[in-house]
């Protein structure tokens, strides 16, 4: 089998060209694009020899390209910085921090929260909390709770903030960061039924009888909810994956697995594969000629 020449019709993400650059610059291997958008469920990426090490060029394997994020922290957060720090309301005379929690929709928010603060002004009250369960202010958390991804309301001083009702997400990261941390999410996602996870497990081993099956994972810094915790508990990857520090151990990888990408949001990470294990690795400076 010999590779196909040139780029693939429908064109390279900004990841899959990072991952193209920084897995032919830190292995001994060659990508060819292979997922043209001709069909559905097409691996990203033909794996094969570099020319001095086979002239042949045959195909030892695939590579499939993904990313772990969250998405309603993207989202949210997006939404917020384009348009939603706040507002300002003629109607209230105290100012108030609302905290909300990640995936909380904007639109329509103002008009569902002016007439709960004008309450907690009438009664004097300066804080209301999601599943407090004070007996004082019952009512008054049924209408928060009714108010999705509003969690928390607190009265603040006047002139703290450039609107009179100011937005905020409220979250704390969870335990300390590490390298094995971040193996723990990275093993999580890639064992789980989740669309994409399924979706890279298939396409890695859509040709079993090749001896390379490789995974390209963009980490894109985004805190992950902990499972089964209190709400606005966190926990952060390891992004940029940092050059003094790898993983303890070995990963736990889906069946048949046999290389591991793992690049933050600066183009360095790690590699793992069974004969080297881990290794640091980065994208090659920009050539004369290349354009970030």
């Amino acid at each position: 089998m010999v590779a196909r020449k040139g780029r693939a019709q429908k064109g390279e993400s900004d990841v899959e060209l990072l991952a193209h650059r920084i897995v032919e610059h830190n292995s001994f291997v060659w990508l060819d694009p292979h997922d043209d958008g001709s069909e559905n469920g097409m691996v990203d990426y033909r794996v094969f020899d570099k020319p001095e090490i086979d002239e042949c060029r045959r195909c030892i394997g695939v590579l499939e390209v993904g990313s772990i994020t969250n998405s309603d922290y993207r989202s949210s957060v997006g939404q917020y910085r384009r348009r939603f720090k706040g507002f300002d309301d003629s109607t209230l005379s105290c100012s108030w921090a609302v905290m909300c929690e990640f995936g909380v929709t904007f639109q329509g928010l103002q008009e569902r929260l002016t007439p709960l603060l004008r309450k907690l002004e009438d009664k004097g009250v300066d804080t209301l909390v999601r599943g407090r369960r004070d007996t004082s202010t019952v009512e008054l958390e049924r209408e928060l709770n009714a108010i999705a991804g509003v969690v928390q309301i607190v009265r603040t001083r006047e002139g703290e903030r450039s609107t009179r009702v100011a937005i905020d997400f409220m979250s704390h990261a969870k335990g300390t960061t590490t390298p094995d941390s971040t193996l723990e999410v990275v093993e999580a996602f890639l064992a789980s039924d989740d669309k994409d996870p399924v979706g890279i497990r298939r396409k890695v081993m859509s040709e079993p009888e090749l001896p390379y099956h490789g995974v390209y994972l963009h980490l894109d810094g985004a805190p992950e909810p902990v499972p089964d915790s209190q709400f606005g508990e966190y926990r952060h990857f390891a992004a940029p994956l940092q050059f003094d520090l790898m993983p303890t151990r070995s990963p736990k990888l889906p069946e048949g697995f046999t290389d591991l990408w793992l690049i933050g949001r600066f183009g360095q990470g790690w590699h793992w594969d069974r004969e080297s294990g881990w290794t640091f690795v980065a994208a090659p400076p920009f050539g004369p000629q290349e354009q970030p």
